[in-house]
């Protein structure tokens, strides 16, 4: 499948910045697995750190993300997600590290990730999943990608936008896949696309509704059909974040 041409921007550059990844070699995660804590709850939260996007731009000018995670892990998120990207998100492996070793949940290293120098690269910096997305990804290579986080204990977030990605995560041996309502080619917001898709997986899977909370009337049309839920943006915007999440749940 071609890819839209800000996706096909972003993995190039990405290429280019692999090639430039140490050869690390981290020792295996020990704490509680993201599948471990996402299954813990009746329904869990990922709570995200984004300075910026490419569909939004700025989304947060005072970006901390240590203060933002310890504010989500106190309000009660399942885990926290990075995001790493420099270039495109803000992000970077150093606001990996230091969430990582500060706060006492899984962390997730949420980037493109192409190859397995990336999967090292992220538990060097403290990750315990990463995410892999499906749309920019052979399925020999997501299969590869999975087996290679699994030899560092890792788990991984399988990001899927169609109901033929589903079964390609599926085939992987997938066990927790994202559901993106955003389409990544022309980043609109699909609603229907969680309950469309998740009936198409395994009731082992865990699945997770990504993209599009605005409200706690959005995060109630996940519920029924996902065990969890990925909200980055909603808290982003929000000066106050306690406030925010109180509102939505």
């Amino acid at each position: 499948m071609a890819l839209h041409r800000v996706l096909q921007e972003i993995v190039e550059e990405k290429k280019r910045e692999i090639e430039i990844i140490p050869e690390y070699k981290p020792a295996p995660y020990q704490g509680v697995g993201l599948w471990q804590s996402l299954r813990s709850r009746k329904f869990s939260i990922i709570s995200e750190c984004k300075k910026m996007s490419p569909s939004s731009g700025i989304i947060r000018e005072s970006y901390d993300p240590l203060v933002i995670a310890k504010t989500y892990s106190e309000c009660g998120a399942s885990a926290i997600s990075v995001l790493t990207d420099k270039k495109y998100f803000g992000g970077s492996l150093e606001d990996l590290k230091n969430v990582s070793s500060q706060v006492n949940l899984p962390i997730l290293r949420k980037d493109f990730i192409l190859e397995t120098k990336q999967v090292a690269e992220a538990r060097e910096f403290g990750a315990a999943a990463i995410l892999l997305i499906v749309r920019i990804l052979t399925p020999e290579k997501l299969t590869e990608l999975i087996k290679e986080a699994k030899k560092y204990n890792m788990d991984v977030l399988t990001e899927i936008h169609t109901e033929e990605e589903a079964l390609i995560a599926s085939k992987a041996g997938a066990n927790i896949v994202g559901i993106n309502t955003r389409d990544l080619d022309d980043f609109t917001i699909h609603q229907d696309l969680v309950p469309k898709v998740a009936g198409k997986l395994s009731p082992n899977i865990v699945k997770v509704g990504e993209s599009g909370v605005k409200s706690k009337a959005d995060l109630d049309d996940f519920r029924p059909h996902v065990d969890a839920a990925l909200i980055g943006t909603y808290f982003m915007k929000k000066t106050d974040i306690r406030q925010a999440w109180l509102e939505l749940f």
